[in-house]
C-alpha cells in the first residue's frame, strides 16, 4: 500500500532535481516560487519513498510524480491527492508529460498561464545593439530606483536585494550613464544548471531594442556562471515575448493551469 506523507522539502530536493533533469523540463522562477512555497509530500510503499507531489496555497497542485515500478497506479494515487487539503487546479509545465497526462484525464477547463523560453547563441541584429552596462543593485539608493518601474518590483524583491541573496540578482542598465532600465537573474535553487532572466526598459526607452539587448546582457552574465539562460512571460504578454524572441530566445515549453 502507497502512503502519502508531508515532509520537508529536503526530503524530495534531490527527487524532484532528477526527475526535471532526466525529463529536460523546462522550468522558470515563477513556477520555482511557487513550487518551493508548496506543502511538500512524500508517496511511500514500505517504507521506501516512490514518489512526490506538492500543493500551493492549499489548492493548486505543483508536483506530482510517481517512480516507474510503482507507476500504473498513478491514476489512483492522482485521484486521491485531489482530495487533499482543498485542491481545485495544477500548474503543469508542458514538458512534464507525466504530470500533464494525469491532468489531461481529470480536468474540467485550462487556462493557458505562460511561456517558459531557452536561448541560444543567435546573435542580435544590428539595430538592437546598444552599449550597455549592467550594475548590481546592492544599496538602498539603488532599490529606491525600482520606483520608476511602478509595480515590477515587490517589497519582497527589495529586501531580496537588500539581504544580498546569491540567487537574486537586479542590475541598474544604463547606457552612457544614462538609466534605460533594470535586469533581473534568478539562479535556481532547484536545477543548478539554470538561471531565469526577466528585464524592465523605461517607458522613453521603450521600442528602440533596448528590451532584447538587456536579456542578451542577462544571458551573457547567467552562462559565464555556467548556467543556461531561460526565461518566462505572461502567455498573453505579446511585447514580452517578441523580446524574448529578438534576443534569441525560443518557446517549447508552455506554463497550463487545469482546473478540476
Amino acid at each position: 500500500m502507497i502512503k502519502c506523507i508531508k515532509c520537508d522539502w529536503t526530503a524530495i530536493e534531490n527527487d524532484v532535481r532528477n526527475y526535471l533533469e532526466k525529463n529536460n523540463i523546462t522550468i522558470d522562477s515563477f513556477w520555482e516560487d511557487h513550487m518551493l512555497a508548496s506543502n511538500h509530500y512524500e508517496f511511500v510503499c514500505e517504507d521506501e519513498p516512490v514518489g512526490f507531489f506538492a500543493i500551493h496555497n492549499q489548492s493548486m497542485i505543483t508536483l506530482f510524480h510517481v517512480n516507474e515500478h510503482h507507476a500504473n497506479q498513478a491514476q489512483l494515487l492522482f485521484a486521491k491527492i485531489k482530495q487533499f487539503e482543498q485542491v481545485t487546479n495544477a500548474f503543469v509545465a508542458t514538458g512534464d508529460e507525466f504530470f500533464m497526462s494525469h491532468c489531461l484525464d481529470n480536468f474540467a477547463r485550462i487556462e493557458k498561464q505562460a511561456y517558459f523560453s531557452i536561448y541560444t547563441d543567435k546573435p542580435l541584429k544590428s539595430e538592437y545593439e546598444h552599449d550597455l552596462t549592467l550594475r548590481e543593485a546592492k544599496s538602498v539608493e539603488d532599490t529606491e530606483l525600482f520606483a520608476l518601474t511602478t509595480d515590477f518590483f515587490d517589497d519582497g524583491s527589495i529586501q531580496k536585494v537588500l539581504d544580498g541573496l546569491e540567487y537574486f540578482k537586479v542590475y541598474l542598465v544604463e547606457e552612457h550613464g544614462q538609466l534605460v532600465g533594470f535586469g533581473v537573474v534568478e539562479y535556481s535553487r532547484v536545477v543548478p544548471t539554470i538561471g531565469s532572466i526577466g528585464m524592465y526598459v523605461i517607458e522613453e526607452k521603450r521600442q528602440q531594442g533596448y528590451a532584447a539587448c538587456i536579456l542578451k546582457n542577462l544571458q551573457h552574465v547567467v552562462e559565464s556562471k555556467g548556467r543556461r539562460a531561460h526565461s518566462g512571460c505572461w502567455y498573453y504578454n505579446h511585447n514580452s515575448k517578441k523580446s524574448m524572441e529578438s534576443a534569441g530566445a525560443y518557446s517549447k515549453t508552455r506554463l497550463i493551469r487545469f482546473y478540476f
